[in-house]
């Protein structure tokens, strides 16, 4: 191996940052999931005709942490028998749940997907106010109240999007995973840390990595716009990054209990991947990563989609 990112590598291996962890943190998301589950699901499946007849297409809407409606594929094999393993899946930022056939590639080798629109992003709305909403951006809103933040709705409507995997009786409720890149892979790393039942997750260069850090060492993406809120609010500095360790995966990763991939771009200028590494160090499951030292935020690699492939197909 070169020897400049074998140094890099051993420097990344060896960091084991502190966790941020608040006193109330395990109380405040055990309240939070609490509060959650006394809420309806009110699952909704409509047909939906698609040019592809080998699979059943179903336009799935299912109630989030407040009364929004969150959107979602809903795709089965269509001759399944039994009980199907089950891809939940969510987009990066500013992203959206995709065309139907993103998903084929799972659906031939007989898994369903749910592949899920997250609040306020591609066709879900966002029913939520929120008191802080001065730079416009989701990573932003709420930002000042740990209980009215974004990321606090889009974490448990994806625990809910769990909820309606394990309500349907054609999916074998002991093989359900979750995977993501960017905010998607982070969404990964906290449903993962917060749910026991994934079997498999797969976060993709997750944001929401040992924010601290990444805050600091990105050059892109929406942590620009936390910064940019500091610049024009630098009395609430202390209070946000407080409210911030709420979400940090750098504080949910000892509790991911499920075998674990991630990956890391060196590259990478929107998650860098010492931020990422600081999570994974702090993961004691079953873990691998997956480390290219010239991708920047991009896992759109052919080398790594196989590899996908063949881990799913492992290990769930």
């Amino acid at each position: 191996m070169n020897r400049y990112l074998e140094q890099t590598l051993k420097e990344l291996e060896g960091y084991r940052p502190a966790v941020t962890k608040q006193p109330d943190h395990d109380a405040f998301w055990e309240d939070t999931l609490n509060l959650a589950r006394k809420l309806p699901l009110n699952v909704q499946l409509e047909d939906v005709t698609y040019p592809i007849k080998e699979i059943q297409t179903h336009a799935l809407t299912y109630q989030g942490f407040d009364e929004t409606p969150i959107h979602a594929h809903y795709l089965l094999p269509r001759d399944h028998q039994g009980s199907l393993p089950c891809i939940v899946i969510f987009h990066g930022y500013g992203g959206n749940k995709k065309s139907v056939s993103h998903y084929m590639k799972w659906l031939i080798q007989g898994y369903a997907v749910i592949a899920v629109d997250c609040r306020g992003q591609g066709s879900s709305p966002d029913y939520s106010t929120y008191s802080m909403d001065a730079i416009g951006s989701w990573v932003t809103k709420g930002i000042l109240n740990k209980n009215e933040y974004y990321y606090r709705k889009v974490y448990v409507d994806a625990v809910r999007a769990i909820d309606v995997a394990c309500s349907r009786p054609e999916i074998d409720h002991e093989r359900i995973a979750v995977m993501g890149g960017s905010m998607g892979g982070g969404i990964t790393l906290a449903v993962a840390g917060l749910d026991t039942r994934p079997k498999l997750a797969i976060a993709d260069i997750p944001n929401m990595c040992d924010l601290s850090l990444a805050i600091k060492q990105k050059t892109e993406g929406s942590l620009m716009h936390v910064e940019d809120f500091l610049h024009r609010y630098p009395d609430q500095v202390d209070h946000v990054f407080k409210n911030l360790t709420y979400f940090d995966n750098l504080n949910h990763a000892a509790n991911i209990t499920c075998r674990i991939r991630l990956s890391a771009g060196l590259k990478d200028p929107v998650c860098p991947p010492m931020p990422i590494f600081g999570v994974y160090n702090q993961i004691e499951a079953d873990k691998s990563i997956e480390v290219y030292p010239f991708t920047d935020h991009d896992m759109d690699i052919v080398s790594h989609i196989d590899k996908t492939l063949t881990f799913v197909n492992e290990f769930l």
